[in-house]
């Protein structure tokens, strides 16, 4: 039998979220100011330390240092290395599959939070980036499959804040879609994505806004320039058809009129986004919000 305190001392601990607490929230909101890192300190240690509290549940923790210590250090000032950023993408996006699949506990808060962070090391790709072509295409590839896997949806929760992981997984696709690097056979799977993440059988009625942060997302694949709006006309026959659906039985079934619900108001906030003026945007601006809006006259109720 192997004495306990061996077993013990066998195991190792994750400490990193204590550590990152013990250094008190002073120290962190003076931090998230400028990122003045203190000596015998670097910087990507200190991100490091912060994002271990993505997880938390106290929202001062998760969204105060876990959040915007990555806003700050590594976006605003740009304190990380290429190689340092690269490790933090592998980091954060090994964070995406923790406990997939579960529901109702606190684990989704790593996933969410993560996917928050990961938008904006995506946003900072635009302007420097640190990701090779098959480090971006992994990234994409993690961010739908993270959009497709969740099966947490809750948006806020009294108890812990924002939970929200759809529209944060959609500000990280809306970056993603914004890069050079982005395919136009990826246009056709965002597209898919935003799609079935609103209407998969069980999804509820979104109602904090998640439609609106995936039609953003949506916007950017319009605002390219090697976008062709002859391609979305598949994609929006899909909610004439779900419109449809939902009148061939009497009264309607639940979950095909929650899926008619968020098909509707992700078409409506798609064509709002596009109705906003954007000096650089492509042709195809016009174009699409023209489609879009009279897919919503063949829809309206």
């Amino acid at each position: 039998m192997i004495p306990l305190l061996v077993v013990l001392a066998a195991a190792p601990l994750d400490t990193t979220p204590l550590a990152a607490e013990r250094r008190g929230k002073a120290f962190w909101k003076t931090l998230t100011a400028e990122c003045a890192v203190p000596a015998g300190e670097s910087a990507a240690g200190l991100v490091n330390e912060a994002v271990s509290l993505l997880g938390s549940p106290d929202s001062e923790w998760r969204d105060d240092v876990g959040y915007s210590v990555v806003a700050t250090c590594v976006y605003r000032k740009k304190r990380l290395e290429p190689e340092e950023r690269r490790a933090l993408v592998t980091l954060l996006s090994e964070n995406l599959r923790r406990g997939i699949g579960e529901t109702g506990n606190d684990g989704v808060l790593r996933r969410s939070f993560s996917a928050l962070d990961l938008s904006i090391l995506a946003a900072l790709e635009l302007q420097d980036p640190a990701l090779d072509a098959a480090g971006y295409a992994r990234l994409l590839d993690d961010g739908l499959a993270y959009l497709k896997d969740e099966r947490d949806l809750r948006g806020l929760e009294p108890r812990v804040g924002w939970i929200h992981a759809s529209a944060h997984t959609a500000d990280l696709l809306k970056f993603l879609a914004r890069d050079a690097r982005f395919k136009p056979q990826d246009q056709a799977r965002l597209l898919d994505a935003a799609w079935s993440k609103l209407t998969a059988p069980g999804a509820p009625v979104f109602t904090h806004a998640e439609d609106e942060r995936l039609a953003a997302a949506l916007v950017s694949v319009v605002r390219r320039s090697d976008f062709d709006p002859a391609s979305l006309d598949p994609w929006l026959e899909r909610f004439v058809a779900l419109e449809k659906q939902v009148w061939t039985r009497m009264p309607p079934d639940s979950a095909t009129l929650d899926a008619s619900q968020n098909a509707r108001n992700l078409l409506r906030s798609f064509h709002a986004l596009l109705s906003f003026a954007e000096p650089a945007a492509a042709g195809g601006q016009a174009a699409t919000r023209e489609k879009a809006l009279a897919t919503l006259a063949k829809i309206r109720r």
